[in-house]
């Protein structure tokens, strides 16, 4: 069906042996396909970790591109339905149209229903009737037909949908009583060289390239984006980069087009924000600004800035600033 996707979790459960999730800011930790520097996401992979074997229902929350998917890919690759599937389907298609013939895809895997927030008021009430249903019926269930997993995802809080009135009170309960809330990239910007990095090498050794990741220069140009479309649009944009780049390293130049949005809580008064035509140059020079406004007190420049010490640190060297 065109509305699903299904994959077996062998494959994926087979690459988390290695894996290591550390919770600590700074070092790199990844889990599966999930990789993390900032101290919020290495806590949210040491939780689906330690949780994914226990989950049978899973609220995912977040905006658009921030990972929902995948990360309901890591949680059943990681749980007691590994061996088996995965389908997804948006919520509103499975149950308006398609629920038994989803439920003969999943037998006994795991079943991802997206876009929660998009229910009217009498898909949730057909959503609550189904979950009544599958509660009852699984419990007592020898063929291994009903999914053992139930993931949803929602661009938009389901309690808080529920206390405006958009969610029906019992289907939150039902769906909420475990949550992972993805923060959008903006919020994290540490994870932005290290997801590069990582889609970098993804992209390069599923086309042949010899492609390493970033190069002097790039990195403050992914940091100069607020990146509204988030993890989804980071990775369009260095897979671009990465089939452009004709050599070991992305350069500033490989990177598509981008429009520079810095948080204005991050900015001073009275910096300098000229229109320089030379992006690096210009994010340097604010760079340097804030850290002559610290009396060079790299700590403070870092929170003033919205990024850790360690990727200021990465930042300054790849713009060849004494540091």
């Amino acid at each position: 069906m065109a509305s699903f996707s299904q994959v077996s979790g062998q494959s994926t459960a087979d690459a988390m042996i290695a894996d290591e999730v550390r919770d600590g800011g700074g070092e790199l930790a990844r889990l599966g396909d999930m990789v993390a520097r900032s101290l919020v996401m290495q806590r949210l992979l040491s939780r689906l970790k330690h949780s994914a074997q226990h989950l049978r229902i899973v609220a995912i929350e977040g905006e658009a591109g921030t990972g929902k998917a995948i990360t309901a890919r890591t949680l059943h690759a990681l749980g007691a339905a590994s061996q088996a599937a995965f389908v997804a389907c948006s919520a509103s298609r499975f149950i308006s149209a398609e629920t038994q013939s989803v439920l003969e895809e999943v037998r006994g895997g795991a079943l991802f229903l997206t876009r929660i927030h998009d229910l009217g008021a009498d898909q949730q009430s057909r959503l609550v009737d189904f979950l009544e249903w599958w509660e009852h019926r699984s419990g007592r269930d020898a063929t291994g037909f009903f999914p053992r997993q139930l993931f949803v995802s929602s661009c938009k809080p389901l309690r808080q949908m529920s206390a405006s009135g958009e969610l029906r009170a019992d289907l939150c309960y039902r769906l909420t009583a475990i949550r992972f809330e993805l923060p959008p990239l903006r919020e994290r910007r540490d994870d932005i060289g290290a997801l590069a990095d990582w889609f970098a090498t993804r992209c390069g050794a599923a086309h042949g390239k010899p492609v390493r990741g970033l190069g002097q220069g790039s990195l403050a140009r992914l940091l100069s984006h607020n990146w509204p479309g988030n993890v989804r649009e980071l990775e369009t944009i260095i897979t671009n980069a990465a089939m452009n780049c004709p050599g070991q390293w992305i350069r500033p130049i490989d990177i598509p087009s981008l429009t520079t949005v810095v948080a204005p809580e991050t900015q001073p008064q009275d910096s300098v924000v000229e229109n320089d035509p030379n992006l690096d140059r210009m994010i340097l020079r604010h760079v340097t600004e804030v850290l002559a406004k610290t009396g060079g007190n790299k700590l403070r420049a870092a929170r003033l800035l919205g990024i850790s010490r360690s990727t200021l640190y990465r930042l300054l060297d790849s713009g060849s600033l004494a540091s």
